[in-house]
């Protein structure tokens, strides 16, 4: 297992971009035949245009075309280097220019038909496979890979351990990931999860629930700065952030006095490839010049730069000094199941927020295995509290029959943001204690139907776009209220009442045999939700988590 590290190539050469940016100079000499090199380095506040992107037209050229690299910016510096050291006739009538942009930005552009780089190289394949994905017919890869560099998880010295695997990782309080949305690197642990479940024939479901609280803090992560800003996060208050060795090696050549580990699961981890493709936009074929641009990084040259950046070769040789241990690469055999739970994140992402209807009928005191349906239910409760951002909006509901003297339901905390001030608390809080107080509430029959359709109608009236609205349903009956609303009446209205501009999901949980599990599913199909299933109170708590990682259906 690695630790702390002295990092090798060039220090000032892996100071951040922001500060010392590459001019550019690299004076290629001919020695013997070989070329011999110096770097250079000015600091500068405006963007540096690439050296070759001025070089004179040769004789016959006219205006040279003036081909764009997008590089993403974690390797720009390197591609700049390596540009200014191709000889202009390998060109022909053409230049380069290298424009520093973020994958996600590239793929956007090239995705929505917008003017798009000649030449792109991103940080991962990733981001050619989903530009593939989208039908560009002129999109084609040229190199797999010019560097690697493995994504990493950083700790400071002495506060963590090394995880058995990424799920663990996944599961860390507080993960400083970054958005797993826009980046390839925020999203890689969620792509190793995956490779370690699927190579043991494991259960994908883990991964979706330890996604949860990941997604809910989405806010947060967004504004984490790139993969130096999540080490920088680390240092100063620690916690576990997810960046690559490269980002690392590259913080502590500017930190040295910095007491940070990185490692990596003893599974393996995720490498950025950095390919390069050809794009097919404007009117010039630039295979050609992607040639001569591969060649270059390729070259004992371009080696050598890029290593000094903290960068591994195509292969993901381990650098010479300064590296981190990793046992192997994880790759996806099924790479569409990271997709789905992607788009899965995405949706969970949103905040939530959510009335829990909760059952407390006479039944609910039942005991099985030792422990009653009410404590076990309240169990689960308290550990969704608890699982919640502050962002999210959380209500609670106890239901059997006139609870609420001229309703079967009764209002326990209205529907608020968990850090939203009660008093001497917050409304997280307040839940905290009111759950723990629902076993005190049972008996009674179960008045289920006009409980659903109260609770529906109350998240609709006040909906908030901005979020994931649904109602959690917990119960262990069936409805035997014979002045309420009948089943029928119950769906007819929650489909006419259902509006896709204000969707409402009810997401429903039977608790044992006892649940009228049938109309339980029929309640969650006619508003788009999903029903779960707990066959004993001990599986009410995994199975809640489990709910509310589908909420939306």
């Amino acid at each position: 297992m690695s630790g702390r590290h002295e990092p090798s190539g060039v220090s000032a050469a892996l100071m951040p971009r922001s500060v010392k940016v590459l001019v550019g100079v690299l004076a290629v000499v001919a020695v013997a035949g070989t070329a011999a090199f110096v770097v250079t380095f000015s600091s500068v506040e405006a963007s540096v245009p690439a050296v070759a992107s001025s070089v004179p037209p040769e004789p016959g050229c006219g205006e040279k075309a003036k081909l764009v690299i997008a590089v993403d910016p974690s390797i720009a510096t390197g591609v700049e280097a390596v540009v200014a050291t191709i000889a202009p006739e390998k060109l022909g009538c053409a230049s380069f220019t290298v424009v520093p942009q973020d994958s996600a930005r590239t793929f956007g552009d090239l995705a929505g038909g917008g003017t798009g780089p000649a030449l792109w190289i991103p940080d991962s394949s990733e981001w050619l496979d989903k530009v593939t994905g989208v039908g560009s017919s002129s999109f084609r890869k040229v190199s797999a890979s010019v560097a690697s560099t493995p994504v990493v998880t950083v700790t400071k010295t002495g506060e963590g351990t090394r995880p058995g695997n990424w799920l663990d990782v996944l599961a860390v309080p507080g993960l400083h990931i970054g958005d797993p949305l826009s980046s390839a690197v925020s999203s890689a642990p969620i792509v190793a999860a995956f490779a370690e479940t699927q190579a043991q024939n494991g259960d994908p479901a883990s991964i979706l629930s330890a996604l949860v609280p990941v997604a809910q803090a989405q806010l947060g992560n967004v504004k984490e700065a790139g993969s130096t800003g999540r080490i920088e996060k680390v240092a100063a208050v620690g916690g576990t952030a997810v960046t690559t060795e490269q980002t690392f090696t590259s913080y502590l050549a500017a930190h040295a006095d910095a007491q940070l580990t990185a490692v990596v699961p003893a599974t393996g981890t995720v490498f950025m490839n950095y390919p390069v493709a050809l794009t097919g936009a404007g009117t010039v074929d630039a295979s050609a010049q992607a040639q001569v641009l591969i060649d270059a990084l390729s070259s004992e040259t371009g080696r050598t730069v890029l290593s000094g950046l903290g960068f591994r070769g195509p292969g993901s040789e381990p650098l010479g000094s300064g590296g981190i241990d990793v046992s192997a690469s994880l790759v996806p055999n099924d790479p569409s199941m990271v997709t789905k739970a992607l788009a899965r994140y995405e949706l969970l992402s949103r905040p939530s927020r959510a009335l829990a209807v909760v059952d407390v009928s006479g039944s609910m005191d039942y005991v099985q295995d030792g422990v009653t349906r009410m404590a076990a239910t309240a169990q689960a409760g308290d550990l969704a509290i608890r699982m919640f951002p502050g962002n999210a909006q959380l209500g609670l509901w106890a239901f059997s029959i006139k609870l609420g003297g001229d309703t079967d339901y009764r209002e326990i905390e209205p529907v608020r943001r968990m850090d939203a001030a009660e008093g001497d608390a917050d409304h997280r809080t307040q839940l905290l204690s009111h759950v723990g107080t629902l076993p005190s509430l049972v008996g009674g029959g179960t008045g289920l139907y006009d409980s659903v359709l109260a609770a529906f109608r109350q998240i609709q009236s006040t909906y908030d776009r901005a979020s994931i609205n649904s109602v959690i349903l917990v119960t262990d009956g069936a409805n035997d209220d014979p002045s309420g609303i009948n089943l029928k009446d119950l769906l007819d209205t929650l489909a006419r009442e259902q509006d896709s501009a204000r969707p409402v999901p009810i997401i429903t949980i039977g608790v044992t045999d006892d649940a009228d599990t049938e109309v339980l599913k029929q309640i969650s199909a006619v508003t788009g939700g999903n029903s779960h299933f707990a066959p004993t109170p001990a599986d009410i708590p995994k199975v809640f988590i489990g709910a509310i990682s589908g909420r939306a259906g």
